[in-house]
């Protein structure tokens, strides 16, 4: 099939299930458990979406739109306020012993097991989360070494560690540590979820209904042990190849109640007071840092001077030339318009990711400074830029300097940015000293065949939250994660900083029962990469820019890390979309929270 015809085929039935009211009938279902949902008073949420579920076994992926469906249908130990605070899920509480290698947990009595139409199947217990851990154990995180899992008696599950974890609950909402009833596995055998007829359902929804590329339908689990904090009857997501140039249509015509607006309509939309009173922003989205890296171990092709790059790149005030030359601002004004600020990243850990005792962690002692400075400065880029010259000649380093710096076609924004960011370099340190090379590569396999390949000589970065710990945030820069290969860089200066910030990174790992000094000591590992130019912060992310929407997002559930904040729990639908004014009060009174 033509991709023309699939867009019009996908579109027309669309349509059709939005003009004919959804004529959803309900199944013969005894005592009709989930007829409320379908009422005519129901509370029902539409949306618009293009990406499908690939699959919904919850146990083995932990995929984007994957968990868009599985977040809101499986519950985990612990659940989640609106301002990120773990508090009792399936399990009423919980305690670890002292060296923090052994987690219990106490299971509610009210839990169980229903099917797609809402039926009871079975009670919940721990040997559950026995199961999935049997099923899954290969998915399970490698920042965690499980020695085993045990179900004392039905209600209390205890996981042993191998070593020490603190940030253990935040975790558990990842696929590995989510529950499978085992009779139920076991009877389904292969056909476990391979629809949604062969699931079971524990959280705030089921999918009762799901027809790949064409409809997704959610709707209240009356079962479920936290039901009176769901407020949304029903969810009811339509498939539409072209989803995002429609849907802002569709949210005007009153046919769904969430559009993302298109970042080529958002300035007409806005000046027309008629459709601005729609829109507000997505809340930025601080689970992703990205940063420019430096490439200290070259293989690019030999017509890009890789020799002459390593012999430069090991130089510090170079490095720090560079950074000086970014005008960041500018650069993320490509992707927010109108207020580019608010994403960008001083510190390679975005700012409100962590907290403790009520600090933010780049507000600690090691990071306040670095934090609330904009690193770029066309005098300090001279400054660096003569004493670099200098050094660099004594190097044998020829001039211009090329600097390779590939970028993903496929990522809307980048290629401008590249092309932006080398103008700036090159005009803040002189085209007779830096020749910047921007390239697109392919955007198939890019992450490997380009910066885990060592083909680059400067690029766009980025690294992500997995749990609420400074430590998650580190990872491009170890030794063996492919990322800038400063461990194989054979300049001493570089080498003796590597070494350094590997040793403070092992001292913060390795501390477990003081968390005032494990976040400090990854603070002080973190100034040092940034002080001394190994890497350049950059932005955290856009999320999904500006929308009309009847959700108030800051009312759900929300995580720093995970795909909590794609629950629909605790959500209320409201009868507009709020502005950018009562979007940016909400936001406010959201941060006064932390």
């Amino acid at each position: 099939m033509s991709q023309k015809r699939f867009r019009i085929i996908s579109y027309v039935c669309a349509i059709m299930l939005l003009v004919s009211g959804c004529s959803y009938s309900l199944p013969d279902i005894e005592n009709h458990l989930i007829e409320d949902s379908f009422s005519e008073n129901a509370t029902v949420y539409r949306t618009f979406y293009a990406s499908e579920v690939v699959s919904l076994n919850y146990l083995t992926s932990d995929s984007d739109v994957d968990c868009g469906i599985s977040v809101n249908v499986i519950d985990a130990l612990v659940d989640y306020d609106e301002h990120g605070n773990i508090i009792p899920g399936l399990a009423t509480g919980w305690e670890s012993n002292d060296d923090l290698t052994q987690w219990t947990f106490h299971l509610r009595d009210d839990i169980v097991w229903v099917d797609y139409n809402g039926e009871y199947y079975a009670n919940i217990t721990a040997d559950d989360w026995v199961c999935s851990y049997e099923y899954a154990n290969s998915s399970i995180s490698k920042d965690v070494s499980i020695s085993s899992v045990v179900a004392n008696n039905t209600k209390t599950l205890v996981y042993t560690l191998k070593e020490p974890c603190p940030f253990f609950t935040s975790i558990l909402s990842y696929s590995c540590f989510l529950p499978v009833c085992r009779t139920y596995l076991e009877k389904a055998g292969s056909m476990f979820a391979r629809d949604y007829k062969h699931l079971l359902y524990n959280g705030a929804y089921i999918l009762h209904y799901f027809q790949p590329f064409e409809q997704q339908i959610l709707v209240k689990n009356p079962k479920y042990w936290d039901k009176d904090k769901v407020y949304i009857d029903r969810i009811e997501n339509y498939f539409d190849y072209d989803a995002a140039s429609v849907s802002t249509e569709r949210y005007l015509k009153g046919t769904v109640d969430r559009a993302i607006v298109p970042s080529d309509k958002l300035t007409a939309y806005l000046d027309n007071p008629e459709i601005s009173k729609h829109i507000h922003r997505a809340r930025p989205d601080n689970t992703i840092s990205t940063f420019y890296a430096f490439n200290f171990y070259p293989r690019f092709d030999p017509k890009y001077e890789p020799e002459n790059w390593a012999k430069a790149v090991a130089n510090q005030n170079f490095r720090k030339a560079i950074k000086a030359s970014i005008d960041r601002i500018t650069l993320l004004s490509i992707y927010e318009p109108y207020t580019p600020e608010i994403l960008l990243n001083n510190t390679l850990t975005p700012r409100g990711a962590f907290y403790y005792d009520g600090l933010d962690y780049t507000s600690l002692p090691e990071l306040k400074e670095i934090a609330s400075r904009d690193s770029y400065s066309l005098a300090a880029a001279s400054y660096y830029r003569k004493i670099a010259r200098k050094e660099l000649r004594e190097e044998g380093v020829t001039f211009p300097i090329k600097i390779l710096m590939p970028y993903n076609p496929s990522v809307e924004g980048w290629g401008k940015e590249a092309d932006k960011i080398a103008t700036q370099i090159e005009a803040a340190m002189g085209r007779n000293f830096v020749d910047v090379i921007v390239e697109p590569a392919s955007s198939t396999g890019f992450d490997m065949s380009v910066i885990h390949s060592g083909k680059y000589a400067l690029i766009k970065c980025s690294t992500s939250s997995a749990y609420y710990d400074p430590q998650t945030f580190v990872k491009p820069l170890l030794n063996d994660s492919d990322y800038i290969f400063w461990d194989k860089c054979d300049d001493p200066n570089v080498h003796a900083l590597n070494k350094e910030w590997n040793n403070r990174i092992q001292k913060a790992s390795n501390t477990t029962s003081d968390l005032s000094l494990r976040y400090s000591t990854f603070a002080q590992a973190e100034k040092l990469v940034i002080s001394h130019a190994i890497i350049i912060p950059f932005s955290i992310m856009n999320g999904d820019g500006y929308e009309m929407c009847k959700l108030n997002e800051f009312e759900g559930e929300f995580a720093h890390y995970s795909f909590i904040s794609k629950r629909y729990k605790l959500h209320r639908l409201h009868d507009k979309s709020m502005n950018l004014d009562e979007y940016n009060k909400a936001f406010e009174e959201w941060l006064q929270g932390f």
